[in-house]
Protein backbone atom coordinates (compact mmCIF):
# COMPACT_ATOMS: atom_id res chain seq x y z
CA UNK A 1 0.00 0.00 0.00
CA UNK A 2 1.20 3.39 -0.97
CA UNK A 3 2.32 5.54 2.03
CA UNK A 4 2.15 10.08 3.03
CA UNK A 5 3.75 10.74 6.00
CA UNK A 6 4.86 7.47 7.55
CA UNK A 7 0.68 6.52 7.26
CA UNK A 8 -0.42 3.74 5.33
CA UNK A 9 -3.93 4.53 3.94
CA UNK A 10 -6.10 2.24 1.55
CA UNK A 11 -8.73 2.73 -1.12
CA UNK A 12 -8.58 6.37 -3.24
CA UNK A 13 -5.23 6.54 -2.17
CA UNK A 14 -3.47 6.90 -5.58
CA UNK A 15 -5.73 10.13 -6.20
CA UNK A 16 -4.34 11.98 -3.48
CA UNK A 17 -3.44 15.06 -5.15
CA UNK A 18 -0.08 15.87 -2.82
CA UNK A 19 1.63 18.47 -4.94
CA UNK A 20 1.78 21.67 -2.45
CA UNK A 21 1.75 24.15 -5.38
CA UNK A 22 -1.29 22.57 -7.14
CA UNK A 23 -3.14 22.24 -3.69
CA UNK A 24 -2.22 25.81 -3.03
CA UNK A 25 -3.81 27.26 -6.58
CA UNK A 26 -6.88 25.19 -5.65
CA UNK A 27 -7.40 26.48 -2.18
CA UNK A 28 -8.53 29.96 -2.76
CA UNK A 29 -12.14 29.71 -1.32
CA UNK A 30 -12.62 26.07 -1.37
CA UNK A 31 -10.34 25.09 1.98
CA UNK A 32 -7.02 26.27 4.13
CA UNK A 33 -3.84 24.48 3.05
CA UNK A 34 -1.30 24.08 4.37
CA UNK A 35 -2.46 22.54 7.77
CA UNK A 36 0.90 20.74 8.34
CA UNK A 37 4.24 21.88 6.75
CA UNK A 38 5.60 19.07 3.86
CA UNK A 39 2.42 17.19 4.20
CA UNK A 40 -0.79 17.19 1.58
CA UNK A 41 -3.62 17.72 4.50
CA UNK A 42 -6.34 20.43 4.46
CA UNK A 43 -8.76 21.85 6.64
CA UNK A 44 -12.13 22.08 4.74
CA UNK A 45 -12.97 25.71 6.75
CA UNK A 46 -17.11 24.71 6.87
CA UNK A 47 -16.58 24.59 2.55
CA UNK A 48 -18.49 22.34 0.79
CA UNK A 49 -16.59 18.53 0.33
CA UNK A 50 -16.81 18.32 -3.34
CA UNK A 51 -15.58 21.18 -5.67
CA UNK A 52 -14.68 21.71 -9.37
CA UNK A 53 -11.42 22.64 -10.89
CA UNK A 54 -9.72 23.23 -13.91
CA UNK A 55 -12.56 20.35 -15.97
CA UNK A 56 -12.05 17.91 -13.05
CA UNK A 57 -14.20 17.03 -9.64
CA UNK A 58 -12.14 16.97 -6.66
CA UNK A 59 -13.62 15.82 -3.08
CA UNK A 60 -11.81 16.31 0.09
CA UNK A 61 -11.98 13.06 1.94
CA UNK A 62 -10.93 11.84 5.58
CA UNK A 63 -9.01 8.39 5.63
CA UNK A 64 -8.66 5.99 8.52
CA UNK A 65 -6.19 7.31 11.21
CA UNK A 66 -6.14 10.98 9.79
CA UNK A 67 -6.63 13.97 11.85
CA UNK A 68 -7.27 15.97 8.46
CA UNK A 69 -8.76 15.37 5.23
CA UNK A 70 -7.00 15.32 1.77
CA UNK A 71 -7.60 16.52 -1.16
CA UNK A 72 -9.26 13.50 -4.21
CA UNK A 73 -9.27 13.67 -7.67
CA UNK A 74 -13.04 11.73 -8.23
CA UNK A 75 -13.20 10.15 -11.03
CA UNK A 76 -15.58 11.40 -13.99
CA UNK A 77 -18.42 8.62 -15.48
Amino acid sequence: MPKIGGLIIGRGVNSIITDGRTLKAMSFGRFIYPVTKGQPYVDIANQPRVFDYKGNRYEIRYFDGCFFPFVVKVEQA
